[in-house]
């Protein structure tokens, strides 16, 4: 008869108080390295998420740019309706031949509408047409409760998407574009004699900051799309739903200090290593060991260090032949305020049938005796 064993390896009891919060409607906090969130709030909540819609402008753009013969250094002209467009803008003049470098400036920095509908309309021949694959690539890019219908951000019905989903984005344009994503950390940039600051306070306010995008809407409040470096360690938040400017720098700010200052990165288990010991039935060696699959990293703040529990989870007695490899059972990880982590373990080597001469002999001391390992 087969039994299912339980082993507790350790269990660190203390009183555990999740240390962050924010005054913003919706928020994540993520590392970019493990793509752990550290801390969410209503990070599914579909909102409009404002200028941050640019990101995805943007992203369109750098594919195109790093994958086709299309350079920053073509022109596109100026139509009525860019020229139109109000808001925060580039003020670009209609009929004028701007480079893709000077509009990806205009939107990235200024922020600007214009330089959003004008580039749109020379990568697609229309907004609404660019707005079709600005979802086609979020499809692509696994950003499930997000709709675009224009290439700014201008509120529209069913245009919405939610913290996660831009998070996701901004990730995915630092990951895939690293050579333009320089555009986002220029602080300010001149066009038609007119200079204007990028909007973006994080990067003059937090250490390490080189992106990405504000946002806002009358409905949805102030937002932002913020990332920052550390010691090779990049931190993403993307916030929503502050009731001003400065509450919006005040909350992303306090974010990203937070995950690089209270949560740092630790390995919790090494490929080979050795997890535990258990019986071998009818094998040519009567124990194995049970090792790790793979490299196990997470991040972790101090409160939840003082709190982790893990318990080992396989039948016994394992039956021979065993390949180097089976996997032989599961370490189960639980960590407050985290989902529970599953770390399939595997055999360290082979074990053999024993010869079948021996199986009777082998049999009866296992029925008589048993196996102290198995006590517990």
């Amino acid at each position: 008869m087969r039994f299912i064993f339980y082993i507790i390896i350790f269990s660190i009891i203390s009183h555990y108080l999740y240390a962050v919060d924010t005054k913003a409607g919706q928020a994540i906090v993520i590392d970019f390295n493990t793509n752990e969130v550290l801390f969410e709030k209503n990070a599914d909540e579909l909102v409009p998420p404002g200028s941050m819609t640019k990101i995805m402008t943007v992203y369109a753009a750098f594919d195109r740019i790093k994958n086709t013969n299309l350079s920053i250094k073509d022109k596109c002209i100026i139509s009525p309706k860019a020229y139109k467009m109000g808001g925060s803008r580039t003020f670009l003049e209609i009929d004028d031949q701007v480079t893709l470098d000077d509009l990806l400036k205009g939107i990235i920095i200024q922020s600007g509408n214009d330089a959003s509908v004008a580039l749109s309309e020379c990568l697609a021949g229309t907004e609404s047409d660019f707005a079709i694959l600005m979802n086609v690539y979020g499809k692509k890019l696994g950003l499930v409760n997000t709709n675009f219908i224009n290439s700014s951000g201008w509120p529209e019905n069913n245009h919405y998407s939610t913290v996660r989903d831009i998070a996701n984005l901004s990730n995915s344009l630092i990951k895939d574009f690293p050579d333009l994503y320089n555009y986002f950390n220029q602080k300010q940039f001149t066009y038609n004699d007119i200079n204007q600051p990028n909007r973006n306070k994080l990067l003059s306010k937090v250490d390490g900051a080189d992106g990405l995008k504000t946002g806002y809407t009358k409905k949805s409040g102030w937002g932002i799309s913020g990332s920052a470096i550390r010691d090779e360690r990049r931190i993403t938040i993307v916030i929503n739903g502050t009731n001003s400017s400065r509450s919006r720098l005040n909350e992303s700010s306090y974010l990203l200090n937070w995950a690089f200052n209270q949560t740092s990165q630790k390995k919790l288990l090494s490929k080979g290593q050795i997890v535990t010991n258990v019986d071998v039935w009818l094998g040519n060696q009567s124990t194995i060991n049970l090792i790790s699959e793979k490299d196990l990293i997470s991040i972790l703040s101090f409160d939840q260090m003082q709190l982790i529990s893990s318990s080992i989870i396989y039948q016994t007695p394992i039956e021979a032949p065993i390949n180097k490899d089976d996997k032989l059972g599961s370490l189960i990880i639980n960590i407050s305020g985290k989902k529970t982590i599953t770390v399939p373990l595997v055999a360290e080597n082979d074990v053999k049938v024993i010869n079948p001469i021996f199986k009777l002999f082998a049999a009866l001391k296992y029925l008589i005796f048993g196996n102290s390992l198995n006590e517990i």
